[in-house]
């Protein structure tokens, strides 16, 4: 299983990688209006956009992983009981 979600997370890097000019583009108008200043605003724009992107998975990853690490080390549903040998 391990295997797999290697395998995977290998895969959506590699498309991420590959459609990286595609995550960088604009709309027609937004590339016109903010290519009037030699590029440094649409680059800008580009950044925040990703940005407000990957913060709720950020904030959501987070608690979910505070989540998991806290129930696995209560010995919870996803740990072993001491009392249990």
């Amino acid at each position: 299983m391990t295997k797999r979600k290697l395998a995977a997370a290998a895969l959506v890097l590699v498309v991420a990688v590959a459609l990286s000019d595609t995550a960088w583009a604009q709309c027609a108008m937004c590339r016109t209006a903010l290519d009037q200043e030699g590029g440094q605003v649409a680059a800008g724009f580009n950044r925040a956009i990703l940005f407000l992107l990957t913060m709720p998975y950020l904030v959501f990853g987070s608690i979910a992983g505070s989540w998991y690490w806290k129930r696995r080390k209560s010995g919870g549903a996803l740990g072993t009981p001491d009392s249990v040998q």
